[in-house]
């Protein structure tokens, strides 16, 4: 069992790279789960203040995977992060966006927009549907080159 000490490493490790080159939805959780720990630990310790904004790091490995998350339903648009745990709708990330072949990314402002929903409202894979917050910027265009044109 890790010691306080290596429970306070690990959660001071995880929280300078949440806000700086971001990270992956697992390592988001344990974030959390850390913080959880370390309040029940030192239940004197001051209270967390916000953490400012997390980077969540998304990597998809073609534009398939890619064209497939988006969620057609969610505007101004949206895509779907398959993970085991969800955050509460309304949360906010900058999410920073790679596509592995062709190598592409892009960041942008989303939040939260559904929980354990999906494209089409699939209910079949958990995670979370995330919403850009903007209709503008890289990841604002990145989606849109790979969104279902309406017909007419």
């Amino acid at each position: 069992m890790p010691s306080p000490q290596d429970l306070l490493r690990e959660y001071a490790a995880l929280n300078r790279r949440r806000g700086e080159e971001g990270v992956t939805p697992l390592e988001y959780q344990r974030w959390l789960d850390l913080g959880r720990q370390l309040d029940r630990l030192f239940p004197q310790r001051p209270v967390r203040r916000d953490p400012g904004p997390v980077r969540l790091r998304v990597e998809f490995e073609s534009e398939d995977a890619l064209r497939e998350a988006l969620m057609r339903e969610v505007r101004p648009l949206g895509l779907f992060v398959p993970t085991p745990f969800t955050a509460e709708v309304g949360t906010r990330f900058e999410l920073c966006l790679e596509l592995r072949a062709p190598r592409e990314s892009a960041s942008g402002a989303v939040e939260v927009a559904s929980t354990n929903v999906g494209p089409g409202f699939s209910t079949a894979a958990l995670g979370m549907g995330l919403r850009l917050r903007r209709a503008e910027g890289p990841l604002h265009a990145l989606l849109e080159r790979f969104a279902p044109r309406p017909l007419r």
